[in-house]
């Protein structure tokens, strides 16, 4: 398992607190389908995701996931940094699409 922390780049922005940036994750798990997420994450791996929305928030705590990564710099509400940060979960917005995520995290041998 690695420190969120360890993806931040000039690419990727934490809205929540910095002591979320010390939450732990194991692989990924990116959809644009909560549902999708809530049957196949698994523990610890961080949702990728351009659903900008409270349920995003809630898919995460259901399945106890310690991340979210907003991806093509959708708007965030003050309202989901608020429950993040409430709930301990990091949440990350980036300009990267959902696959540009994953090949950036996985060239980078972050997954």
């Amino acid at each position: 398992m690695r420190p969120i922390k360890d993806i931040l780049t000039n690419n990727y922005i934490c809205l929540t607190q910095d002591k979320t940036l010390n939450n732990l994750y194991q692989g990924c798990y990116a959809t644009d389908l909560l549902s999708a997420a809530i049957k196949s994450a698994d523990d610890h791996a961080i949702l990728i995701t351009l659903i900008s929305h409270d349920n995003t928030v809630g898919c995460a705590m259901m399945i106890d996931l310690p991340a979210i990564i907003i991806t093509e710099n959708r708007v965030v509400t003050k309202q989901m940094i608020d429950k993040c940060n409430e709930e301990g979960i990091c949440l990350i917005q980036t300009t990267f699409r959902n696959h540009e995520v994953i090949i950036d995290l996985y060239q980078r041998g972050l997954i």
